[in-house]
C-alpha cells in the first residue's frame, strides 16, 4: 500500500486566506440580508398630498431643481419645460396648466397630475392699446 499523495491533500491557499474568504462571504451576506429585511420592515413615508407639501411652482420662473421635485417630472422633463420657455415668442410662455402641453413629452396626464403642485403669476401680457 502506497501513502497518500501530499500534493492531493494539501490546500491550494494557506489557511488565513481561506478564512479571510469566508469571513467576506459571510459578511456580505448579512449586508445583503439586511437590506432585504430593512425593505421589508421599516416604515414607509406616507404619500404627501399637495396641500400637505404646500409646494407651488411657478413654472415660469421655476429652477431645474425647483421643476424636478414635481411629480411626474425628471431631469429631463425639467429641461424640456426651461428650454420651450426660453424659446416661446410670448412671455410669459406660461400663463395656465394646459400651456404645459405644448412642451415635449408632457401630455394632458402629465397636465392634470402637476396641476395641485403649479401657481403662475399675474404677469400682465404685451400691452394692447385702449379704443
Amino acid at each position: 500500500m502506497t501513502p497518500p499523495d501530499r500534493a492531493f491533500c494539501r490546500p491550494r491557499w494557506p489557511s488565513p486566506w481561506r478564512r479571510a474568504c469566508a469571513a467576506t462571504a459571510v459578511g456580505l451576506t448579512a449586508i445583503h440580508w439586511y437590506g432585504v429585511a430593512a425593505q421589508h420592515w421599516m416604515p414607509r413615508a406616507a404619500p404627501v398630498s399637495a396641500s400637505q407639501l404646500q409646494l407651488r411652482l411657478d413654472p415660469n420662473t421655476a429652477t431645474r431643481a425647483e421643476l424636478d421635485l414635481l411629480p411626474r417630472i425628471g431631469p429631463t422633463l425639467a429641461q424640456n419645460i426651461i428650454a420651450y420657455r426660453k424659446a416661446a415668442a410670448e412671455q410669459p410662455a406660461f400663463r395656465r396648466a394646459e400651456d404645459l402641453d405644448r412642451v415635449r413629452r408632457i401630455g394632458p396626464a402629465t397636465v392634470e397630475a402637476l396641476r395641485p403642485y403649479l401657481r403662475f403669476s399675474d404677469v400682465p401680457g404685451p400691452a394692447t392699446p385702449e379704443p
